[in-house]
């Protein structure tokens, strides 16, 4: 989508959409209801001098900045101590946010399925089983998820859809495929999530791409490279060119989904989800929606931070000890400018999801996530948007 036509969504809510396949056949056009919502304005402040009322000077321990899943993590681990979290939207969740529909959840940024909690790392863990997403299964000694009606069917859970219909897996069957899984499941059990746990012997992977890392040891066809490109760029947004070995290696083996059956976890919500859960264990009088934090400044041992109350057009001045700061990483050279040089060259990179309620099925069998892998010219693998179909995330028994 090119900015002209964005703008063009962004100015109006109500759109006809025409299509036509040929001449011959007559034009249909539907107009379609489109909300457009974006904290642009307000988060612009930052830049603009404000004349405000200013409010009371208040203390506190910790001031979180942002409320997405980064941010209210932060406040579940501090839910015992004093602080304010504050967040800029009207809504809590950040890119994990989401949106409803008759009675349908939707994903309105971050979705990702989850699969083998295991692997997660020990502090995430901990934290699922707090928020009663995963428990232990002493018998059979392994982790599962709690709510089952989001548990994508293993026949499902492999498939794409081509042109010609649905195949079985990406990678399809062959010697090739052997090689390849020789080659990258020894490291199974070493991608570990967060990636921060990998052991440092690994992090020479980090230093060539994905498929200079195969093309040492694999006689590479173009229909492989292909299918190996469409994954990179369904994951990471770059193709085995660009994506480092260590990112293309995880991918493969930070679940072991060639060498055991394990469960798939995609709530419609995305990770929207998980948002629900961190909040519902929060003080709500701790969480402040619609709160702008325009400058941090160093006091003493501690810190001055200065908030925008968006709904009161008021200035607030909180005096911290600690600042945890998980909102966009851009704008952090803005608020604090002893850091500014840290993120001075980051690129800001909005989300942008449409939600699309159909009045039928595309098909009788469903979707599950974005998975489309096109044989010809005719599909544009790079930039196609991709989708979820939430009538597929229910388990049928």
């Amino acid at each position: 989508m090119n900015r002209r036509l964005f703008l063009k969504l962004s100015a109006t809510t109500l759109i006809g959409v025409t299509g036509c396949q040929n001449r011959d056949r007559h034009t249909i056009s539907v107009p379609y209801n489109i909300t457009v919502t974006s904290d642009m304005k307000a988060g612009h402040q930052l830049l603009w001098p404000t004349a405000l009322a200013k409010d009371e000077q208040r203390d506190t321990e910790y001031i979180i900045v942002g409320g997405g899943l980064a941010g209210l993590s932060a406040a579940e681990r501090l839910a015992d101590r004093d602080f304010v979290l504050c967040e800029l939207s009207a809504g809590l969740g950040g890119s994990s946010g989401h949106a409803s529909y008759a009675g349908e959840s939707f994903s309105q940024g971050a979705h990702y399925d989850l699969a083998y909690p295991a692997n997660y790392g020990h502090e995430t863990l901990a934290l699922l089983e707090k928020l009663e997403i995963v428990d232990y299964d002493p018998i059979q000694n392994c982790w599962n998820f709690v709510d089952k009606q989001y548990l994508i069917r293993e026949s499902k859970a492999g498939r794409i859809r081509t042109e010609t219909g649905f195949q079985a897996e990406v990678l399809k069957p062959g010697p090739l495929k052997t090689a390849f899984l020789e080659l990258v499941l020894p490291y199974q059990g070493q991608m570990k999530m967060p990636t921060w746990l990998i052991d440092r012997e690994l992090h020479w992977l980090d230093q060539i791409t994905f498929r200079q890392f195969l093309a040492r040891s694999l006689d590479l066809t173009p229909d492989f490279e292909r299918v190996i490109d469409y994954q990179m760029r369904d994951d990471y947004g770059a193709s085995a060119n660009q994506v480092s070995a260590l990112a293309g290696i995880h991918y493969y083996t930070c679940r072991p989904y060639y060498t055991e059956s394990v469960e798939l976890f995609s709530p419609p919500e995305g990770n929207y989800y998980f948002v629900k859960k961190l909040v519902s264990r929060l003080d709500p009088q701790r969480l402040k929606n619609q709160h702008l934090v325009k400058r941090i400044e160093r006091d003493g041992s501690g810190f001055q931070v200065e908030v925008i109350d968006l709904s009161k057009k008021a200035l607030n001045t909180y005096r911290a000890k600690f600042v945890v700061f998980a909102g966009q990483k851009h704008s952090l050279q803005y608020i604090f400018e002893p850091d500014q040089h840290l993120f001075s060259h980051n690129v800001y990179a909005p989300w942008l999801v449409m939600n699309l309620v159909l009045s039928d099925r595309l098909n009788t069998d469903g979707f599950w996530q974005n998975e489309i892998l096109a044989e010809t010219s005719t599909v544009n693998r790079k930039t196609f948007m991709g989708f979820v179909d939430n009538t597929t995330q229910v388990r049928h028994n």
